[in-house]
């Protein structure tokens, strides 16, 4: 079953009306299904099932490509590095949308993290926003749509997705939560010392922090609607702020991780 089916009715409503927007922003914090739904969304337009009910089929050949990122007329970009997209990649997307569709009826592009495009990059791809070659979809993945310019954003339809409180957590997502419950109990240097063994170790500062921003959204809930817990609405906005500053800048910036995470240590 795909989550967000809220944002999964509205796409595919759009496309029974055949009024599919040329340029998509799915929005919303890491690690809640923007990717998988973009792709999903791709197979349906590109899938080759007769009724629009039956699509995605998920074993016609372009479902099967998309899967693979293997369709002709689909492209991906992402950061090189994990840290920036560059102008290259996007005059890459550009001559490529220059070029007939292969197989599909449009070409499409997935642009995941967009709020990495450097400056460049937006620049170029606000022309191609502008100036647009044949049929073509794109859709752009962003936890910081406000890194993106105001130009672009007013050329696109924005789709806002919501973590599920009610989703099952996996056994990383408990062990993560567990960690940061037993972390708020602990002295100053017990927590410091954590965030040197998080900063330096092999595991996924951004993904934890995800975690923890989901993790403290659901306790704010919580107390707002009447629930005793640990922290006021005041404590818990901060550690909130907190944890999104220091994850964007994770994110974006060459940041000293260790300095960072202390920084929230110190909310706790």
């Amino acid at each position: 079953m795909l989550r967000n089916p809220k944002q999964w009715q509205f796409l595919k409503k759009t496309a029974e009306l055949g009024k599919t927007p040329h340029a998509l922003l799915f929005y919303g914090q890491g690690g809640i299904g923007k990717r998988a739904l973009a792709l999903e969304f791709i197979k349906l337009l590109n899938c080759e099932a007769d009724k629009l009910e039956a699509r995605p089929c998920l074993t016609c050949r372009a479902c099967k490509d998309i899967e693979k990122n293997a369709h002709p007329d689909l492209t991906i970009i992402e950061p090189e590095e994990g840290k920036e997209i560059k102008i290259v990649q996007v005059r890459d997307l550009q001559n490529n949308l220059s070029l007939k569709p292969y197989s599909a009826p449009f070409k499409a592009a997935l642009i995941d993290k967009a709020h990495l495009l450097n400056q460049e990059a937006q620049s170029a791809f606000l022309k191609i926003l502008e100036e647009p070659r044949g049929n073509s979809l794109f859709v752009l993945i962003s936890e910081y749509p406000e890194m993106l310019l105001p130009t672009i954003l007013s050329r696109v339809e924005r789709l806002r997705f919501y973590a599920s409180p009610s989703s099952e957590k996996s056994k990383g997502e408990k062990e993560a939560i567990a960690e940061i419950i037993k972390l708020s109990r602990e002295n100053l240097l017990t927590r410091f010392q954590y965030a040197k063994t998080l900063a330096d170790g092999s595991a996924d500062p951004k993904g934890i922090l995800d975690i923890w921003l989901s993790y403290f959204r659901e306790t704010l809930l919580s107390v707002i609607n009447g629930k005793p817990g640990d922290y006021s609405v005041i404590k818990l906005k901060k550690i909130l702020k907190a944890i999104q500053n220091i994850s964007f800048l994770i994110s974006t910036t060459n940041v000293n991780q260790r300095l960072a995470l202390e920084i929230l240590m110190l909310e706790l």
